[in-house]
């Protein structure tokens, strides 16, 4: 090869590789401009590409529906669901043995209050230990006069159903779990919709601690 044919061939090499570069630097900034982001591949994180990659799943069409049959459930309200999606409380007044308690309490409790220690007492397995005496009695949650209802520190009345509410108050770690799926147990399965036990659907409101109890088993190494 001629010193004049390398040259040629050197040149016409030079020519092709500046325009290849032209063409990938062209690409490059066309790619990390500021302009909208259209389509997949053009994000600048993981998380872009996910989201614009990512499409409505509906759980690719199951339901917990079958195993929901006899549940009575409703809407859970007045919580912070914090961008999550509504979900569903199961009911508690067709759990509950002695309902409606204006049945028996048609009169204001000061007047069915009797002074005869010799008398049965109506409700005789209710024993309060939640809060201490100064702090806690019957009618911080029961409403004297609407006793088929509970109510709240300001006087709002709730149905039982609604006794979540009741229990949020005080305990808000435990309630933010609970909305949030991590305390309490769930109906049904793990596809929509989602139904969640009440709170004294596992807990006595009236003594809502669990004893303590021994493992079944004792752990052991063989």
């Amino acid at each position: 090869m001629t010193s004049q044919t390398f040259g040629q061939t050197f040149q016409i090499g030079r020519s092709l590789l500046l325009f290849a570069l032209a063409i990938f630097s062209t690409i490059f900034a066309i790619g990390c401009g500021g302009g909208e982001h259209r389509g997949p591949g053009d994000q600048h994180s993981v998380m872009d590409q996910i989201a614009v990659e990512s499409k409505p799943n509906n759980n690719a069409g199951l339901s917990s529906e079958r195993w929901l049959e006899g549940v009575v459930y409703e809407r859970v309200e007045g919580m912070n669901l914090d961008n999550l999606d509504t979900f569903f409380v199961e009911h508690r007044t067709e759990k509950i043995e002695r309902f409606n308690c204006s049945e028996c309490h048609s009169e204001p409790l000061s007047a069915m209050k009797s002074p005869d220690t010799g008398k049965v007492r109506a409700h005789w397995e209710v024993e309060l230990h939640h809060a201490s005496a100064d702090v806690m009695n019957c009618q911080t949650c029961h409403s004297a006069d609407a006793m088929d209802s509970v109510q709240l520190i300001g006087g709002h009345r709730l149905s039982l159903n609604q006794s979540y509410r009741l229990c949020a108050q005080c305990h808000s770690t435990q309630a933010a779990d609970w909305v949030g799926g991590a305390h309490g147990k769930r109906r049904g399965g793990w596809a929509p919709p989602r139904v969640v036990a009440n709170c004294a659907s596992c807990h006595n409101p009236h003594d809502p601690g669990f004893p303590t109890r021994f493992p079944a088993q004792v752990s052991r190494v063989d």
